[in-house]
């Protein structure tokens, strides 16, 4: 085997950061590293013989590499006790004393005791990389014990020919369209939804006080999306305990608002489609049959919760799960990809860089990070995230405020305009534009950035 170390890809039971690790994967191996790729369902009897197999090494060799080798992981699959990759009845990770290379895609507050285990068990060979910048900066107030390989932001996957041939969406379809006029979908949703009152069973379990407090908080998220929920929880606790909260307490706190971060996510996405689906091109008229609204395919589950609250369901198509090759094939058949953004406030999102590798015009809200480099109108359409407060009639439920409104009739004025006839030059400009960005934002690309900092570690 090579002068460089064994790296053990890591495939967990998610779809998605299993489909990423395979995009590191051929970046890595072009690179000249030696990289086993390792799946939560198939561990083989005999590891140290099937990685000298896979690269014609000798099993004793690979016995050898096995220690001290690197496991690369998205959210703590395999290393973490309630979800372990065991190997002859241990933890590999353990048995190998491996160096973890953790890259956490969603905000570190849904990992608490995921790190706990990390700071106890593995704290000298445990590195972690965050998708956003202020889940780096939470890690150092918060976890400061934990080493950081730094910031990396999530990565985009082209659509090929070869992913083609597995995917249903694209049988006896043109797979790579060069203009607008060979794509069929105009707006595309790809993303789950849960109804947000089906949070209300965390908020309410502990009595009407602490369902008045975790409103409080939701309140503040939703009528300002520039506010981070860690911020918030941490100003509110200290505003309520009289007698002073530490820091300890606070850390142990935000390892529970998960179901928060989720109500917002969820209240958010599912404002955005349901405007949109209802919107009349003419303020003030009723909207007759056909085309003459917005619609929307959708892929992912949970939609019909939606669906059935709609003025106008005729214009959402669902369509059933879908995996990541197979979302990438319905975005090479799509106008306008649509994004709106979880807890990322210094970070993107994959949707963003798939859907303009794919030829999409990206349709996304924004933060101060994607400002640098998103233009509106010229490589991408981008909105503000709505505001959405408490409505005045009925407690804790929750709508766009008149604000929130405005921005989305503006949304969808422009969505509306994009998809006329007359504007095809104006959406292919924008469509190529956002390609010409994204061709230098890919999983190769991050992976590149992630050797960096991994060639050092390994060497330790």
């Amino acid at each position: 085997m090579s002068m460089k170390k064994l790296i053990i890809t890591y495939h967990g039971d998610v779809e998605t950061t299993s489909f990423f690790m395979t995009q590191m994967e051929k970046q890595l191996q072009a690179d000249g590293y030696q990289v086993y790729p390792l799946f939560y369902d198939a561990v083989p009897v005999d590891l140290p013989a099937d990685i000298a197999a896979h690269l014609h090494g000798t099993a004793e060799q690979a016995e050898t590499d096995l220690k001290g080798a690197v496991f690369l992981t998205f959210n703590f699959a395999g290393c973490y006790s309630k979800d372990p990759c065991l190997y002859l009845g241990e933890m590999l990770v353990d048995r190998f004393r491996m160096r973890i290379v953790n890259i956490l895609v969603d905000h570190p507050y849904h990992y608490h005791d995921f790190l706990y285990e990390q700071i106890r068990e593995r704290l000298d060979r445990y590195l972690q990389f965050d998708l956003d910048q202020q889940h780096v900066a939470y890690m150092k107030q918060y976890f400061p014990e934990i080493s950081l390989g730094g910031f990396l932001p999530s990565g985009g996957t082209a659509y090929t020919k070869e992913m083609a041939k597995d995917s249903a969406f694209s049988e006896g379809k043109n797979v790579e369209p060069e203009t607008s006029d060979d794509r069929p979908i105009d707006i595309l949703f790809a993303g789950t939804f849960v109804p947000p009152e089906g949070f209300n069973l965390f908020i309410d379990r502990n009595g009407p006080e602490y369902s008045a407090f975790y409103h409080s908080m939701l309140r503040e998220a939703l009528a300002d999306p520039s506010e981070k929920l860690e911020d918030i929880v941490r100003r509110r606790l200290i505003e309520e305990i009289e007698e002073g909260v530490t820091e300890e307490e606070i850390r142990q706190t935000l390892g529970h608002v998960q179901f928060l971060d989720y109500f917002v996510r969820y209240k958010r996405r599912g404002e955005v489609i349901r405007f949109l689906a209802d919107w009349a091109p003419e303020e003030g008229t009723a909207v007759s049959q056909g085309d003459s609204g917005l619609h929307i395919t959708i892929v992912g589950s949970g939609w019909e919760h939606l669906t059935d609250q709609l003025k106008h369901p005729e214009r959402i198509t669902l369509l059933p799960y879908a995996d990541s090759a197979e979302v990438l094939a319905l975005l090479a058949q799509t106008k306008l990809s649509l994004n709106v953004l979880p807890s990322f406030h210094e970070g993107t999102h994959d949707r963003i860089w798939n859907s303009m590798l794919a030829g999409a015009v990206c349709v996304t809200d924004t933060n101060g990070y994607m400002d640098a480099f998103l233009h509106d109108g010229e490589n991408a359409v981008v909105f503000q995230t709505p505001a959405i407060d408490e409505s005045e009639v009925e407690q804790y439920h929750y709508s766009l405020t008149l604000d929130g409104r405005k921005e989305l009739e503006q949304l969808a004025r422009r969505l509306y305009h994009l998809l006329q006839p007359g504007t095809k030059q104006e959406l292919d400009g924008i469509a190529e534009n956002g390609r010409q960005l994204a061709l230098s934002q890919t999983w190769s690309q991050r992976t590149k950035e992630l050797e960096k900092v991994l060639y050092g570690y390994m060497q330790k």
